[in-house]
């Protein structure tokens, strides 16, 4: 906790003066009043501090629709927001993770435990590369600079290093490393168009905890994670409302359906709770999750 260490300190220098000085000087009634006026501000705002600041923690869960077919894995979606980079990407990025269909039975794939081990691992990194190569494409830029002209509006977005000005930038490069995504025979650049980087809020450290991708800086912290069910199944989607339907009537249509999970977790900082900035740090966070959630949800009322 950043405030620990100075409160400590404070509390040892309000100690000494009363030790050293006032202690010394217990008939000056003035020096002794202010002393305790002293003390008594100082258990006021340890208390305020304690109980008035404190982190505010949410949790926001997007459930993509994995789809495998004899070329690659996709996200189904009923969407008009589905992921570009996903649609433009998906069959190269399968095949660098081998998420292929092969050896099938009934239209699963047949694995052994250490092969269906593997899978569900790649199955993930699609889905973190994706997110990755999503936010790249959508949201490169934390605060564009947006101009609204008579029925359209002209966004810009920095693409730089620097041009990012005080805000922390990450090139594509700089950020595969920080996430330690390494795919054979995929680079995310160039898949991006003409994206070279995210430019994030000042302070800003991209890292990796094992899947999960970390995006913290003094004001918040973001975790993204992800989980693949263990079972599949083949049959046609397609969802009335929020709820699936999987029709195995006529599987000459029929894919492999599994389910997924992309958890987003926000937690905005008590030592920046009172910050004039908090709101923009927040509605940063929630355009985060606005655009995972456009991008990789099947329907639109689902995981709102």
């Amino acid at each position: 906790m950043g405030f620990v260490a100075p409160m400590i300190a404070l509390f040892i220098a309000i100690v000494w003066i009363g030790v050293a000085i006032v202690g010394k000087n217990v008939n000056a009634k003035d020096l002794v009043f202010s002393y305790t006026a002293l003390a008594a501000a100082f258990v006021m705002f340890s208390l305020n501090l304690g109980f008035s600041l404190k982190n505010e923690d949410s949790t926001h869960v997007v459930q993509p629709h994995l789809i495998l077919t004899p070329d690659c894995v996709d996200v189904y979606s009923e969407l008009m927001t589905k992921s570009n980079f996903v649609v433009f990407n998906r069959e190269k990025l399968s095949s660098s993770l081998n998420l292929t269909r092969t050896s099938e039975k009934a239209g699963l794939p047949q694995f052994s435990d250490d092969e269906s081990a593997v899978f569900q691992k790649n199955l993930v990194e699609f889905l973190r590369v994706s997110v990755v190569g999503h936010l790249l494409s959508e949201y490169p830029d934390w605060n564009p600079d947006v101009k609204t002209f008579r029925g359209k509006k002209q966004v810009q977005f920095n693409n730089s290093e620097e041009g990012a000005g005080h805000n922390s930038y990450y090139s594509v490069p700089h950020l595969e490393n920080a996430l330690k995504i390494d795919v054979d025979g995929f680079d995310i650049s160039e898949g991006v168009g003409i994206t070279n980087g995210l430019t994030l809020p000042p302070n800003t450290v991209i890292s990796s905890n094992g899947e999960n991708l970390i995006f913290e800086n003094p004001h918040i912290r973001i975790e993204i994670d992800f989980e693949v069910e263990d079972g599949m199944s083949f049959a046609v989607p397609s969802y009335i409302g929020s709820n699936l339907r999987l029709d195995q009537r006529d599987l000459s249509q029929g894919v492999v359906n599994i389910q997924s999970n992309i958890r987003v977790s926000v937690s905005q900082k008590k030592q920046r709770s009172g910050s004039p900035e908090r709101l923009k740090y927040k509605a940063w966070a929630s355009q985060i999750v606005d655009i995972i959630r456009a991008g990789f949800s099947p329907v639109a009322s689902q995981n709102a």
